[in-house]
């Protein structure tokens, strides 16, 4: 009886698990830069493709896109970010889909460059100049309604004017500081 619960277990299990892609070398290791400053680019590079993806609202697509922007943070740090990056989506699809005035909602991060602020051993700051969260309200045809902008370090209240990073072996990782 045991084997025959065994094997019908296994058999059950067993398409689920390849429906699952295994971990790419890259998502073990994480998505780390050679330089603080590419860290941060990396990450609200990766942050704007996943607010923008039309298929955000999937949560297996939500699951992905958290897991990938855990990656750019300190391997301590991941499964936190996980958490918070998912929450921060489902957040995001949650108000994208009831919106205050017209029928869609776009967010978007923009840049004039990225900078580090300064650097000791294994820690930086890397200031976003001129880092702006813009809030765009759409209607049926895609033409904006309403447009909110605020200042990205004001915004996520990062007083030290920067975003810190971690330097873990030879690269350099987003971190909560």
């Amino acid at each position: 009886m045991r084997l025959i619960l065994a094997l019908v277990t296994a058999m059950l299990l067993l398409p689920l698990a390849s429906c699952a892609a295994p971990p790419d070398e890259e998502e073990l290791i994480g998505r780390g830069s050679p330089t603080p400053q590419g860290a941060v680019e990396s990450f609200l590079d990766s942050l704007n493709s996943a607010l923008g993806d039309p298929n955000l609202a999937d949560p297996a697509t939500r699951r992905g896109w958290a897991e990938r922007l855990a990656a750019y943070f300190a391997p301590s740090e991941r499964a936190d970010q996980r958490a918070a990056m998912g929450a921060m989506l489902a957040a995001f699809i949650d108000s994208a889909s009831r919106p205050v005035v017209g029928s869609q909602v776009r967010l978007e991060i923009s840049y004039s460059s990225i900078e580090l602020i300064s650097r000791q051993g294994d820690e930086a700051l890397v200031r976003v100049v001129d880092g702006v969260i813009t809030l765009r309200w759409l209607d049926e045809t895609g033409e904006v309604v309403r447009e909110r902008r605020s200042g990205l370090t004001e915004l996520i209240g990062q007083e030290s004017g920067g975003l810190p990073v971690l330097r873990v072996g030879s690269s350099w990782y987003m971190t909560e500081g």
